[in-house]
Protein backbone atom coordinates (compact mmCIF):
# COMPACT_ATOMS: atom_id res chain seq x y z
CA UNK A 1 0.00 0.00 0.00
CA UNK A 2 1.29 3.07 -1.18
CA UNK A 3 1.22 6.14 1.70
CA UNK A 4 0.63 9.38 0.00
CA UNK A 5 3.06 12.06 0.34
CA UNK A 6 0.42 14.02 2.48
CA UNK A 7 0.47 11.31 5.28
CA UNK A 8 4.62 11.30 5.06
CA UNK A 9 4.60 14.86 5.40
CA UNK A 10 2.16 15.05 8.36
CA UNK A 11 4.07 12.05 10.01
CA UNK A 12 7.26 13.64 9.98
CA UNK A 13 5.89 17.31 11.21
CA UNK A 14 4.07 15.33 14.43
CA UNK A 15 7.09 13.17 14.91
CA UNK A 16 9.99 16.68 14.59
CA UNK A 17 7.08 18.41 16.93
CA UNK A 18 6.64 15.20 19.11
CA UNK A 19 10.26 15.49 19.94
CA UNK A 20 10.86 18.95 20.15
CA UNK A 21 8.08 19.01 23.24
CA UNK A 22 10.08 16.13 24.59
CA UNK A 23 13.21 17.96 24.34
CA UNK A 24 11.08 21.22 26.06
CA UNK A 25 9.62 19.08 28.86
CA UNK A 26 13.64 16.93 29.94
CA UNK A 27 15.25 20.62 29.83
CA UNK A 28 12.78 22.60 31.94
CA UNK A 29 12.06 19.16 34.01
CA UNK A 30 15.07 19.87 36.85
CA UNK A 31 14.02 23.54 36.80
CA UNK A 32 10.69 22.72 38.22
CA UNK A 33 11.14 20.07 40.43
CA UNK A 34 13.98 19.09 43.29
CA UNK A 35 16.17 16.41 43.70
CA UNK A 36 14.01 14.36 45.84
CA UNK A 37 11.01 15.01 43.40
CA UNK A 38 12.69 14.30 40.54
CA UNK A 39 14.09 11.05 41.66
CA UNK A 40 10.56 10.08 42.38
CA UNK A 41 8.76 10.90 39.10
CA UNK A 42 11.95 8.86 37.23
CA UNK A 43 11.32 5.92 39.81
CA UNK A 44 7.36 6.35 38.93
CA UNK A 45 8.17 6.46 34.84
CA UNK A 46 10.54 3.50 35.20
CA UNK A 47 7.80 1.06 37.43
CA UNK A 48 5.10 2.29 34.62
CA UNK A 49 7.33 1.31 32.07
CA UNK A 50 7.94 -2.36 33.69
CA UNK A 51 4.58 -2.82 34.18
CA UNK A 52 3.35 -1.97 30.69
CA UNK A 53 5.78 -3.75 28.78
CA UNK A 54 6.40 -6.46 31.66
CA UNK A 55 2.56 -7.48 32.68
CA UNK A 56 -0.04 -5.61 30.75
CA UNK A 57 1.30 -6.21 27.07
CA UNK A 58 2.18 -9.82 27.99
CA UNK A 59 -0.94 -10.09 29.58
CA UNK A 60 -3.04 -8.57 26.71
CA UNK A 61 -1.41 -10.47 24.07
CA UNK A 62 -2.18 -13.86 26.02
CA UNK A 63 -6.18 -12.47 26.31
CA UNK A 64 -5.73 -11.54 22.69
CA UNK A 65 -4.85 -14.80 21.44
CA UNK A 66 -7.15 -16.72 23.90
CA UNK A 67 -9.89 -14.72 22.50
CA UNK A 68 -9.00 -14.89 18.83
CA UNK A 69 -9.18 -19.38 19.45
CA UNK A 70 -12.34 -18.57 21.74
CA UNK A 71 -14.06 -16.54 18.97
CA UNK A 72 -12.71 -18.75 16.10
CA UNK A 73 -16.47 -20.05 15.89
CA UNK A 74 -17.94 -17.09 15.79
CA UNK A 75 -19.04 -14.66 13.06
CA UNK A 76 -16.05 -11.59 12.75
CA UNK A 77 -18.56 -9.30 14.09
CA UNK A 78 -19.66 -11.59 16.58
CA UNK A 79 -16.14 -11.66 17.79
CA UNK A 80 -15.09 -7.96 17.25
CA UNK A 81 -18.25 -7.36 19.87
CA UNK A 82 -16.67 -10.17 22.60
CA UNK A 83 -13.12 -8.48 22.09
CA UNK A 84 -14.56 -4.98 22.48
CA UNK A 85 -16.80 -5.57 25.43
CA UNK A 86 -14.00 -7.79 27.16
CA UNK A 87 -12.13 -4.48 26.52
CA UNK A 88 -14.32 -2.21 27.98
CA UNK A 89 -14.79 -4.57 31.09
CA UNK A 90 -10.99 -4.54 31.85
CA UNK A 91 -10.46 -0.79 31.47
CA UNK A 92 -13.80 -0.40 33.70
CA UNK A 93 -12.87 -2.41 36.32
CA UNK A 94 -9.11 -1.02 36.12
CA UNK A 95 -10.62 2.58 36.88
CA UNK A 96 -12.98 1.25 39.60
CA UNK A 97 -10.28 -0.65 41.27
CA UNK A 98 -8.25 2.69 41.17
CA UNK A 99 -10.88 3.83 42.94
CA UNK A 100 -11.54 1.34 45.22
CA UNK A 101 -8.38 1.49 46.66
CA UNK A 102 -8.39 5.32 46.79
CA UNK A 103 -11.26 5.25 48.97
CA UNK A 104 -10.29 2.54 51.15
CA UNK A 105 -7.22 4.73 52.13
CA UNK A 106 -9.43 8.55 52.04
CA UNK A 107 -9.34 10.49 54.71
CA UNK A 108 -12.47 12.15 54.04
CA UNK A 109 -15.68 9.59 53.51
CA UNK A 110 -17.73 12.63 51.62
CA UNK A 111 -14.79 11.65 49.06
CA UNK A 112 -15.82 8.75 46.86
CA UNK A 113 -18.62 7.81 48.42
CA UNK A 114 -19.71 5.69 45.87
CA UNK A 115 -20.18 1.90 46.25
CA UNK A 116 -17.86 1.14 43.49
CA UNK A 117 -17.92 -2.66 44.13
CA UNK A 118 -21.39 -2.71 43.57
CA UNK A 119 -21.24 -0.87 40.96
CA UNK A 120 -18.63 -2.70 38.79
CA UNK A 121 -20.95 -5.64 39.73
CA UNK A 122 -24.07 -4.16 38.36
CA UNK A 123 -21.89 -3.16 35.10
CA UNK A 124 -20.11 -6.73 34.17
CA UNK A 125 -23.97 -8.01 34.82
CA UNK A 126 -25.70 -5.48 32.34
CA UNK A 127 -22.14 -5.53 29.94
CA UNK A 128 -22.34 -9.61 30.20
CA UNK A 129 -26.06 -9.63 28.90
CA UNK A 130 -26.01 -6.82 26.31
CA UNK A 131 -22.97 -8.46 24.85
CA UNK A 132 -24.56 -11.45 25.29
CA UNK A 133 -27.67 -11.24 23.49
CA UNK A 134 -26.41 -8.85 20.80
CA UNK A 135 -24.09 -11.93 19.91
CA UNK A 136 -26.80 -14.54 20.09
CA UNK A 137 -28.92 -12.23 17.82
CA UNK A 138 -25.99 -12.11 15.33
CA UNK A 139 -24.86 -15.84 15.43
CA UNK A 140 -28.33 -16.68 14.83
CA UNK A 141 -29.07 -14.60 11.80
CA UNK A 142 -25.84 -15.72 10.52
CA UNK A 143 -27.27 -18.99 10.53
CA UNK A 144 -30.28 -18.06 9.04
CA UNK A 145 -29.05 -16.57 6.18
CA UNK A 146 -26.70 -19.61 5.98
CA UNK A 147 -29.78 -21.83 5.55
CA UNK A 148 -31.37 -20.08 3.12
CA UNK A 149 -28.36 -19.88 0.60
CA UNK A 150 -28.18 -23.74 1.08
Amino acid sequence: MRKSLAVNASRAVLGVAGVAILGYGLLELPTQLGAGQLMGLLTWMAVAILIHDGVLVPLSTLAGAGLTRAGAKLQPTSAAILRGALLLGAVVTLVVGILMKAQSVAQSVTVLEADYAMNLLWFWVFLVLVSGAVIVVLERRARRVEIIRC
